[in-house]
């Protein structure tokens, strides 16, 4: 299988640093994690491929402090109900989300969450905080 290709079933991590207030800790020891913590100035969210990391997500943490987060990719594809709207709420544009990997030469691992169409400069404030506002967070698969 070429590491080009995302099987729906495969885990990405995405770590959420500490400070912030990305995230707290619950008494009862479950992590709520904060809307803000998927934001993303270029409009995409990176992740890392859990498989390219030996399903470690220590990996992910590298040196930082904080907690990671795993996701299943046919999750993030299953969004399907971001639209960019005209004033008066009528759909103008559908946008359909998907994983890419962009690899770097200090990580091979790292993938991006993006849209197909690319979200423009209209959407950040309103297409996009809709995605990051936790619309794929709902397996809440966290991991220390």
């Amino acid at each position: 299988m070429s590491d080009d290709f995302f099987d729906n079933s495969e885990i990405l991590y995405r770590r959420i640093a500490t400070g912030r207030d990305l995230y707290k800790i619950k008494t009862d020891g479950k992590i709520e994690i904060s809307r803000i913590a998927f934001s993303d100035r270029e409009l995409k969210i990176s992740v890392d491929r859990a498989k390219l990391c030996n399903n470690n997500p220590r990996y992910t943490m590298g040196n930082e402090s904080g907690v990671v987060v795993s996701l299943v990719a046919g999750q993030v594809r299953n969004i399907d109900n971001l639209t960019r709207n005209d004033s008066k709420g009528k759909p103008l544009q559908q946008f359909k989300i998907d994983i890419e990997p962009v690899p770097l030469p200090s990580n091979p691992a790292h993938a991006e969450i993006c849209s197909l169409p690319e979200f423009g400069e209209a959407d950040k404030d309103a297409v996009f905080r809709r995605l990051y506002q936790g619309q794929y967070r709902s397996n809440n698969e966290f991991v220390l």
